[in-house]
């Protein structure tokens, strides 16, 4: 048998007892705890019934001394050890349910028996009622006989030995319960000392056993290992059996064939390090390669801006002269040029702006402002404000996603205006479900898009034959602009021809957005 098929028996049993003591233990604390809880019940029902004796009998007395002075506020202090007592009763009638779920059913008795009680309370009450209350002129010694046999016979006679049965009855439950107690305290004594002799004998037999198979072949092995490593190759272990500690001593004549297969395995990490070091360098040229796009953009960037921006600041510019050149002008003058410089200023603002987005989401960096957005109800206030006549199609009640709502309506209304400044006059606004969220498109039945200008259609300031030629005021930010939003939701922008003609512009937007960054 193997050594470890021996330690995992041993193991085994040793689990075995342990798990027997504590099922031991918890079984005996679970006893306590259902005994504790059995007694304190007991208590409680016990404090209940006295509780119940003490106003009852205050109660009673009550009606003694109205029999005696009168009234005097008796309806009051009845009222109050009535309530008492129905409390009491209620108190009790809990506690003995609770005991009834802890014990079970054999508790019911004293159910019925607290029922029995405030039976007899009624009637003492109903019949104590009648003596006090009666008005009829008559023998006053009868009524105080009648009284009297009431205290004497139904009250100290029948009631009070009811409260004492009840008593007794808590009594002996508690008494019962420390008897159970006891016994199951020898019990669990028995049964750990049991446990405990078995554990004994278990560990001595097994340090026998270690020492025997274990300890000694050890030791036989370790002088091998000192005599391999000073070169005795010759020696050898001996050992006889099957087990693990055999297996490892008749290895040692392996050992030179060991060392081979190591050295071998040595020769595989390096060239393993050596194609690590190589898709390393690899990883870092494609970073550089990536700073020198980086770099391109920037440049890039700044030639737009700086071509982009001549042409308003040359207005700015020109209607500054002109308002400044020769004499005096008139406010109308002075107002125009004004207005112009503001207008062409707005227009500088805006490209900037945009151009700023679009430079922002390249780095990763696009600010949005995001809020709980409605896509339905996006579109419908898209579809009402840029014309009332245009058509929306949708069968979706509620599109809910979390985003920059206008710069989603500003993106939907770059697709409006490509589709109607150079697509055709019918233009369809749709929106729908994708696997993974919502797509907005905008159709149109114009003259469509070649495949080289949808690919570049994305690039800074590109447009197209068809929008040069339909439209010369654009400046071929608009689809740029629109990517760069769709991006900083997680989404994209996808241009494909429409079914017979013309081109379908959508917005696919996830319905859990990763946001790249919000301010």
């Amino acid at each position: 048998m193997k050594i470890v098929t021996r330690l995992q028996l041993f193991f085994l049993l040793m689990l075995a007892l342990c798990l027997a003591g504590a099922g031991l233990s918890l079984w005996s604390q679970r006893q306590a705890q259902h005994s504790v809880e059995r007694i304190n019940l007991a208590h409680q029902v016990y404090d209940g019934y006295l509780s119940l004796s003490s106003h009852t009998y205050q109660l009673f007395k009550q009606y003694g001394d109205t029999m005696l002075v009168g009234d005097r506020d008796f309806g009051v202090e009845k009222i109050q050890l009535t309530r008492r007592i129905r409390g009491d009763i209620a108190r009790i009638r809990q506690l003995i349910g609770t005991e009834i779920d802890l014990v079970g059913e054999e508790e019911i008795e004293e159910l019925e028996f607290i029922g029995a009680i405030e039976v007899k309370i009624e009637q003492l009450v109903a019949a104590l009622d009648r003596v006090t209350e009666a008005t009829e002129p008559g023998d006053v010694a009868s009524r105080w006989g009648e009284l009297s046999r009431i205290l004497h016979d139904d009250i100290d006679r029948d009631f009070h030995s009811m409260i004492d049965t009840a008593l007794e009855e808590e009594v002996r439950e508690v008494e019962e319960t420390r008897a159970e107690v006891r016994q199951r305290l020898v019990i669990s004594q028995v049964l750990s000392i049991v446990f405990a002799a078995s554990a004994a004998v278990l560990c001595a037999l097994c340090l026998v056993a270690i020492n025997r198979q274990v300890t000694k072949p050890a030791q036989r092995l370790l002088n091998a290992v000192r005599r391999f490593s000073d070169g005795d190759l010759k020696h050898r272990v001996a050992l006889p059996g099957t087990d693990e500690l055999a297996e490892i001593g008749r290895t040692f004549d392996q050992m030179a064939a060991s060392i081979a297969a190591r050295t071998a395995s040595l020769s595989s990490e390096n060239a393993q390090l050596d194609q690590a070091v190589r898709e390393r360098t690899a990883q870092l040229e494609r970073l550089l390669e990536e700073s020198r796009r980086s770099d391109q953009n920037r440049r890039r960037m700044l030639t737009d801006v700086s071509h982009e921006l001549r042409t308003p600041l040359t207005i700015i510019q020109g209607e500054a002269d002109i308002a400044l050149r020769g004499r005096e002008k008139s406010p109308d003058v002075y107002r125009d040029a004004l207005v112009r410089t503001r207008e062409a200023a707005a227009h500088t603002a805006r490209i900037i702006d945009d151009l700023l987005f679009v430079a922002r989401n390249e780095s990763g960096e696009a600010r949005l402002v995001v809020t709980d957005v409605d896509l339905v109800e996006l579109s419908h206030d898209v579809a009402a404000t840029y014309d009332r006549s245009l058509e929306l199609v949708t069968d979706l009640r509620h599109a809910p996603i979390r985003g920059d709502a206008a710069r989603i309506r500003q993106a939907v209304l770059v697709l409006l205006d490509n589709a109607h400044h150079h697509g055709g006059s019918n233009v369809v606004l749709r929106l729908d479900h994708t696997p993974g969220g919502y797509r907005i498109a905008v159709e149109d039945d114009g003259p469509g898009m070649s495949d080289t200008e949808k690919a570049s259609a994305f690039e800074r300031f590109f447009r197209g034959s068809n929008a040069a030629r339909r439209y010369g005021e654009g400046l071929g930010l608009g689809l740029p602009i629109g990517l760069a939003i769709a991006e900083a939701h997680g989404g994209t922008i996808t241009l494909q021809d429409r079914s017979g003609q013309g081109l379908v512009a959508s917005i696919l937007l996830p319905r859990q957005p990763k946001l790249r960054a919000v301010s």
